[in-house]
């Protein structure tokens, strides 16, 4: 069980969701964190960053095989053109939420998501829904 073990098992639940995304704006464009995938500047409709930060983690037992947990946040960001309102933004928030919330996937638990504060970038409004998530592996 690793670091990619787990951005595995986040990409293939925002996959699912991108995939059964119904719009507008058709197609949603879904970007990840330190990959290019769009070009800001000409980009015209909203799209989502899915970003996954490790944050923690712990030992939880002392056997001579130990059991650890490490703790994460997934940032569903999403991003709308600066002065276009924030509703197409919580649509896409909403609906990606559902695929992430209180979720097992094979190897990612998630916790209950949390709004954000919204920022501006580069003439995008970024609007922010955190979902906690955490694993556990073993270690002898």
């Amino acid at each position: 069980m690793s670091f990619a073990a787990a951005r595995s098992d986040i990409v293939t639940a925002a996959q699912a969701a991108l995939a059964a995304w119904v719009g507008p704006p058709t197609p949603l464009v879904l970007a990840y964190q330190n990959q290019t995938v769009l070009n800001v500047d000409s980009q015209v409709n909203p799209y989502l960053c899915v970003d996954i930060h490790f944050i923690d983690g712990e030992q939880l037992s002392l056997g001579a095989t130990k059991v650890l947990a490490d703790y994460g946040q997934i940032h569903l960001v999403a991003h709308a053109r600066e002065n276009s309102g924030t509703l197409v933004s919580q649509q896409i928030l909403d609906h990606f939420r559902a695929y992430f919330e209180l979720k097992t996937f094979s190897l990612v638990r998630t916790h209950a998501g949390k709004g954000a504060a919204s920022y501006l970038r580069s003439g995008w409004n970024c609007t922010p829904l955190i979902i906690p998530f955490w694993y556990h592996r073993l270690v002898s």
